[in-house]
């Protein structure tokens, strides 16, 4: 019996043994739950980051949920320390937030703190494609900030080499080959870049990125008729690609083709109806063709989309007088001298306007005294 009382008596040892167990328990219980913790935490920095890029809420509060993001993806990337893609989600914010920074001390602070998340990544994954390329825009957006010609030179190399490495990684990937073509572009290699951009083709025909840059190969090499082949083949492989028809148009319009580059402008139009400059080419275009009432048309959509240009009050009243249409030739004048009052363009038509249509004054009668005594003599 008393042998029986003694087995069941648990040593000293057994009770560590039974505490290193049950922390390892919950140790490995933590380990496994880390990756449901670092997910929520995710979602929680995406929707944040969702709500700071809304251009309806006030810019303080925008402010306030991209820092929001930051501190949730931060938190992320201690959770899941190995899961690049929530720390390229970071480096992005941060890319971004480089790019729209004016100062050059915040600046070069942000693309460090970018550069420190890609090098992490590349760690992880150093023949990732994805990280090598964005490193290597890290390295061309420090050459912007660079004053030393010799340390800027070394930058762009640096950001060249990566680049290209990152297209040998994944040769058959569209985005990498057409980074390493533009850059064989900005050498003047044409020889490297036509195989390049050629090959981007071969992966996907319908890149209209590639069609536009041989385009400008074939500007620089004077080769007009190639130039304007690969503009109608972005426009049928891509027909939602926009600047292609404002392209070819603007290559027409100097071939003396007006009426096919108006065309164009206005397929353009229907693409991007916000688009000023396409707008501008369009009334342009119509005034040296004399389509008033197509020219009319372009300058009331830019007096919509830039309403405080009193030029475009004033184009649109000249092609509204050119159709006889005097009152609302008239309205668009005084609505550009309200803009600027000391338009002269404006004053002097609106003057010519207004004696145009106004009533010839009678003739003065003679008094009625006179009248009869003229005639009873």
């Amino acid at each position: 019996m008393e042998q029986t009382e003694k087995n069941n008596i648990i040593s000293t040892a057994d009770w560590l043994k039974l505490v290193v167990v049950a922390v390892l328990a919950v140790f490995l219980l933590y380990r496994c739950l880390l990756p449901f913790r670092a997910e929520y935490a995710f979602r929680e920095a995406y929707n944040f980051e969702a709500q700071s890029g809304n251009p309806n809420l006030p810019a303080e509060v925008r402010a306030a949920d991209a820092q929001k993001a930051i501190d949730k993806y931060l938190l992320v990337k201690k959770l899941a320390p190995w899961e690049t893609y929530y720390h390229t989600q970071l480096a992005r914010i941060y890319e971004n937030q480089a790019r729209a920074e004016s100062d050059p001390a915040k600046k070069l602070e942000l693309i460090q703190k970018a550069d420190e998340i890609y090098d992490l990544c590349l760690k992880i994954s150093p023949t990732n494609p994805w990280y090598v390329i964005r490193k290597a825009e890290m390295y061309g957006m420090r050459a912007e900030l660079e004053t030393d010609p010799d340390k800027k030179a070394e930058l762009y190399t640096q950001r060249e080499e990566l680049t290209l490495q990152a297209s040998a990684y994944d040769p058959n990937n569209a985005i990498f080959t057409l980074s390493a073509a533009n850059l064989y572009l900005g050498k003047r290699d044409y020889a490297n870049a036509l195989e390049k951009y050629q090959h981007v083709l071969v992966i996907d025909d319908r890149m209209g990125d590639a069609y536009m840059m041989l385009a400008e190969l074939y500007k620089q090499q004077g080769d007009p008729a190639k130039q304007e082949e690969m503009y109608r083949a972005c426009i049928a492989k891509a027909p939602d690609y926009r600047n292609a028809r404002l392209q070819l148009g603007l290559l027409y319009e100097q071939q003396g083709r007006l009426k096919d580059a108006i065309n164009l402008y206005k397929g353009e139009a229907l693409l991007d109806k916000n688009n000023e400059y396409t707008f501008r080419l369009l009334g342009a275009a119509c005034y040296r063709d004399s389509q008033w009432v197509n020219m009319e048309i372009a300058f009331n959509r830019l007096t919509m989309i830039n309403p405080n240009s009193p030029d475009y009050y004033v184009y649109r009243a000249q092609a509204q007088i050119r159709q006889g249409k005097t009152p609302e030739a008239i309205a668009s004048l005084e609505a550009a001298l309200v803009l600027q009052p000391d338009n002269t363009l404006a004053k002097t038509s609106l003057s010519s306007l207004k004696y145009s249509v106004a009533p010839l004054a009678a003739p003065a009668s003679a008094p009625v005294e006179d009248t009869e005594q003229t005639a009873a003599e």
